[in-house]
Parts: structure tokens; C-alpha cells; sequence
């Protein structure tokens, strides 16, 4: 019974981490190349981020930081994350 509550657990968990879309203030994300206003395309580098992250982190990965990874991925892209 414990392994199965466990289990249970786990999945939500990781479930939740799955579903992580960063809040943004649009007003300050820029492009640090140009200064352009870059919050237009956020849903494109959202899923580019997702996508690297998938692409790059191996099956027996345990616990990744899907989270973190997806903070600091748009972060590079420009975006200013709120939370």
C-alpha cells in the first residue's frame, strides 16, 4: 500500500513539473541584441525550451529539473521571468 501511494505521489509530481509555463513581464522582455520587444514569439520559445529540454536530457535521468532548465532556457532567450 505504501509503494502504491508513493507511487501516486510521484506521478503527480512529476505530472506537474511537465505542465511548468513561466510568468513573464512582457514590458521588460527584450532582445538583448536589438532592445526589441521579444513577448510576441514567447510561445515559440517556450516550446523550442521544452524541446531542448526533452531532446537533451536521457530517459534515466532521475528528477530532472525540467523547472530550472525552462527558467534559465528563457532567460537566455530575454524574457523576464516574474515567477
Amino acid at each position: 500500500m505504501k509503494k502504491i501511494i508513493l507511487l501516486f505521489i510521484v506521478s503527480i509530481v512529476l505530472s506537474n513539473c511537465s505542465t511548468y509555463k513561466p510568468l513573464i513581464n512582457p514590458e521588460t522582455s527584450r532582445d538583448k541584441f536589438d532592445g526589441k520587444n521579444i513577448a510576441g514569439a514567447y510561445w515559440k520559445d517556450l516550446q523550442a525550451c521544452h524541446y531542448i529540454f526533452d531532446q537533451n536530457t536521457g530517459k534515466l535521468a532521475i528528477m530532472p529539473d525540467k523547472k530550472g532548465f525552462i527558467t534559465k532556457c528563457m532567460n537566455d532567450y530575454g524574457y523576464s521571468i516574474l515567477r
